[in-house]
């Protein structure tokens, strides 16, 4: 019996990793896909033209509101990070600190490799400097949330039965990814198309993380110790 065990585990963690490289493959064809994409003349067109437009018809009183929004997808998402992560490691539940390591942390290298790569500028006009440095493409705090209240949502997901609680639950992360990203836009620091990008990277590599734990832990969400 223990051989077998051993045997069916061995088995997850190597389908577990064919998900990873998968997963990488993915970002790594989409970070390939986006730069022609990025330079085609309606795709920057339309960047400009939100851009400009959100920088001179937003109010001072959203702007302050979207500024409080937009730490729920950067301090906050440390917070709720280290937070998590500590609480597995008290648990002992090595697997889905595992997950939740590939999500975040990996998520997080993820970002930042796509944006030294695809090297896409920030919205700048005459008279006003991006308050916000370095690379736009894809927004960091969009593809930090998509990952971390998808996973999170994903996590909740597996212990809750009631289908109007799951529903609430895909509702609220969606809701506030989406807030997330909006904010990105009103605050001016990324262009239309570095908050979609990072949409889409982010939810390939929830995707991936959310397969990667799946698999690890089995149907019976076996996978401590």
């Amino acid at each position: 019996m223990r051989t077998m065990l051993r045997t069916l585990s061995g088995r997850r963690a190597w389908v577990a990793l064919a998900v990873v490289l998968a997963g990488c493959a993915a970002l790594l064809l989409f970070g390939a896909l986006s730069i022609p994409l990025l330079d085609r003349a309606a795709v920057q067109d339309f960047d400009a033209e939100r851009a400009a437009w959100f920088f001179t018809h937003t109010a001072p009183a959203v702007r302050d509101v979207f500024r409080v929004i937009t730490v729920f997808g950067s301090e906050v998402l440390w917070v709720v990070g280290l937070g998590l992560g500590a609480i597995l490691i008290a648990r002992r539940d090595w697997t889905l600190l595992a997950g939740w390591a590939l999500a975040m942390a990996v998520g997080k290298l993820w970002n930042v490799g796509l944006k030294e790569w695809v090297a896409a500028p920030r919205p700048a006009f005459d008279g006003w400097t991006n308050p916000e440095g370095g690379y736009g493409y894809p927004s960091g705090h969009t593809m930090q949330a998509t990952i971390a209240y998808g996973m999170l949502a994903y996590l909740a997901w597996r212990r809750i039965a009631s289908r109007r609680v799951r529903a609430a639950l895909v509702a609220g992360a969606v809701a506030i990814i989406v807030l997330i990203g909006l904010s990105r836009l009103v605050l001016v620091v990324h262009f239309p198309s570095q908050v979609i990008g990072a949409l889409l990277a982010g939810g390939v590599w929830l995707l991936t993380s959310a397969g990667f734990t799946a698999i690890l832990r089995g149907r019976g969400g076996v996978g401590r110790g």
